[in-house]
């Protein structure tokens, strides 16, 4: 792994990242599933969705127990990680990222660590034991990086339907205690 850039820190989304996070979100879809979901899909992934998703995630009316956090080199968002109370099943002692992503050609620099480790620090903070990630089944790259920092396979499997295309998905967990 390359050594973080000491100028790389983190800070709370607001509002005024809302178009830097949805472009960072599109192209990191476009990388990293590019071969592992339908072209078709991903092609039905547009700028407009991604910041309509944002918007609502940045929101404080609409998620008020979300968390967005991003990694920042001065005014260029670097990556971005988003967490709260886990959704589905509903938990008090369990909380979930939602999403992780950085740049893609700043993968494997350690932006994607420093990330999520902040956001177990918060979720522990908040009184979550746990917490829990979905990730796409056959993504190997991001299913090494989470299993490389501790998580371990929850046993629990799902298929998102996402605009007539079937997703498979897997579940992660890690002991916030530990």
């Amino acid at each position: 792994m390359a050594q973080m850039d000491p100028r790389v820190s983190l800070r709370t989304a607001t509002l005024a990242d809302l178009d830097a996070i949805a472009r960072l979100h599109l192209a990191s879809w476009m990388s990293a599933y590019r071969g592992i979901v339908p072209d078709a899909f991903l092609q039905s992934v547009t700028l407009q969705s991604r910041l309509v998703r944002w918007q609502r995630a940045l929101s404080p009316d609409e998620s008020p127990a979300t968390v967005t956090i991003v990694a920042v080199d001065g005014p260029t968002i670097l990556g971005f990680c988003s967490f709260g109370p886990r959704r589905q099943p509903p938990s008090s002692t369990t909380g979930e990222i939602y999403a992780l992503h950085v740049l893609p050609t700043l993968r494997r620099g350690g932006i994607g660590t420093l990330l999520l480790d902040e956001a177990g620090r918060d979720l522990a903070k908040r009184g979550f034991k746990w917490a829990f990630l979905w990730v796409l089944r056959d993504n190997a790259d991001a299913r090494r990086f989470y299993e490389a920092r501790g998580w371990s396979l929850a046993g629990e499997e799902w298929v998102e339907e996402r605009d007539g295309f079937a997703i498979p998905e897997v579940g992660y967990s890690i002991d916030l205690d530990t």
